[in-house]
């Protein structure tokens, strides 16, 4: 590929009019005819639209942003710019032409619908332009002949040539190399190469820590990023590629993080994962770094959580209009460690209440409180629990008082780790029953229970709540016959470090 040429600071934040930015911002989630429609196409152009108003100092009325319009539509909102753009430059203005697609493409071009706008075409409607400097995006399957890469050998680390003096020219950026699918997640709500580049003017991408997103800092980060995101997906890794053709000294700023509604700093973390989730269904994946990291966020209430090899952590934040706010150093609690591979060993106690079906004509179902400990053994975890159940039943006209005590231990292993943990295994244990009839006499007895378990938690605060659902063959004497019975019970526990 091109070296790729880092451009002139032409999106700084600056004296009035100094600069103007305009911008085309079109998503279609309608592709040509016995295409799949697109999920998140049009969210990712309100998505860049967003971005680029509180970030990138464009004003609203130079932001022209089109959902599921056609090729008519792009090319006249791209026309129509320019008669602002040759004002603006009459006035002493430098300028800037900022256009983004996502959405259908093929070898042919972009497609907008039943309408289509060829590669050449776009190309040439940017070049067109009267501004001094063009950004032109595309994010879409096969946009690599948008920039005409067409080499097979890629890399995410790119090398930056600085040209000298003022910039003029056009840059080129395609979410995919030629011949390449462009791939778009429900997991992360959005196409991975307009979620990560978003993620990136909003300040991850902020590499030296100054404040600003530049356009190679921007690229360098979603391209590595998207690279590593689709690496194990079906259709394989994804190569953003791109075309810059410009003469000038400098970098394109594309974002200034001062200009942000709120900022949430997170601390130097490297090796964790942050994943912040918040307002208009922003989510944030951030690899943790040696040095501290700004976001820049919309206002609003957000959970962030830290992911890392010993573990996991989770808090809230409520982020106000000009907040700046550091995250507080978040620790893994000794119970999600312990649930981590590899993770130090610890002891969990829980405790709950629910129901248990015991084997017994007309029985049905009694209620039960549950508790226990769990202690972390390497990868498995050994829990020990108790229960004890009681129940007034009426059999055929028999009246009886029932109630049991049971012990178990279980071996059991992660099988869900997310939001929901899901943890299961086997159990053995013991049970001892008492039946006494109204008036008449009382019967005791016990025998061994064999089966499994299963617990489902997420966390709430500081506790974990959860379903504990235990399934097993009872083995035990009834009318003085050896009898095997099936029995279960389901708790609702709350989990917590003693």
């Amino acid at each position: 590929m091109k070296s790729f040429l880092a451009i002139a600071a032409l999106l700084a934040a600056a004296p009035a009019g100094a600069a103007q930015r305009f911008a085309v911002i079109a998503g279609n989630d309608e592709g040509a005819q016995g295409r799949a429609r697109l999920w998140y196409a049009e969210r990712d152009a309100d998505r860049m639209a967003s971005a680029v108003r509180e970030l990138g100092d464009f004003s609203a009325e130079n932001v022209v942003v089109l959902r599921g319009k056609g090729a008519a539509e792009v090319r006249a909102a791209i026309a129509g710019l320019d008669a602002r753009v040759l004002q603006a430059k009459a006035g002493g203005d430098r300028t800037l032409l900022f256009f983004y697609y996502s959405g259908h493409a093929g070898a042919s071009g972009l497609e907008l619908g039943a309408s289509r706008i060829p590669y050449e075409e776009l190309r040439a409607l940017i070049n067109a332009s009267a501004a001094d400097t063009k950004v032109a995006i595309v994010d879409a399957c096969d946009a690599g002949r948008f920039t005409q890469t067409k080499g097979a050998t890629f890399t995410a680390s790119v090398d930056f040539t600085l040209p000298a003096d003022e910039v003029e020219g056009t840059a080129f950026i395609a979410s995919s190399a030629a011949g390449e699918a462009a791939q778009e997640s429900s997991a992360i709500g959005g196409s991975f190469f307009t979620h990560h580049f978003e993620l990136g003017l909003r300040g991850a991408a902020d590499a030296d820590g100054d404040g600003q997103v530049t356009l190679a800092e921007a690229f360098r980060y979603t391209s590595i990023r998207t690279t590593s995101g689709t690496a194990a997906t079906e259709a394989g890794p994804q190569h953003p590629t791109y075309d810059i053709r410009m003469s000038g000294r400098g970098d394109v700023v594309l974002a200034d993080l001062r200009r942000a509604e709120a900022t949430l700093r997170l601390p130097a973390d490297a090796g964790a994962m942050f994943i912040v989730r918040g307002p208009k269904n922003l989510l944030a994946e951030i690899p943790g770094s040696k040095e501290a990291l700004a976001l820049a966020l919309p206002a609003g209430r957000y959970t962030v959580e830290r992911r890392s090899p010993s573990g996991y952590a989770t808090t809230e934040v409520d982020l106000e209009r000009a907040d700046v706010r550091t995250l507080p150093t978040l620790s893994p609690t000794r119970y999600d460690r312990a649930r981590q591979k590899g993770g130090p060993a610890s002891v969990v106690a829980f405790a709950g209440g629910g129901i248990t079906a015991a084997p017994l004509p007309g029985f049905g179902i009694a209620p039960a409180v549950r508790g226990g400990v769990r202690k972390e053994l390497g990868d498995l975890g050994l829990r020990i629990h108790a229960e004890v159940a009681r129940k007034d039943v009426s059999d055929d006209g028999l009246r009886y008082s029932f109630w049991s005590a049971s012990g178990a231990a279980a071996l059991v292993m992660p099988l869900l780790d997310g939001t929901v943990f899901l943890e299961g295994g086997l159990l053995g244990g013991y049970t001892f029953a008492a039946q006494s009839v109204s008036g008449g006499a009382s019967f005791t007895g016990g025998g061994p229970i064999a089966g499994g378990v299963l617990q489902a938690t997420t966390r709430v605060g500081s506790i974990r709540f959860g379903l504990d659902l235990q399934a097993e063959a009872r083995f035990f004497r009834l009318n003085d016959a050896a009898v095997v019975r099936p029995g279960a019970s389901l708790s609702l526990v709350a989990l917590f470090n003693p």
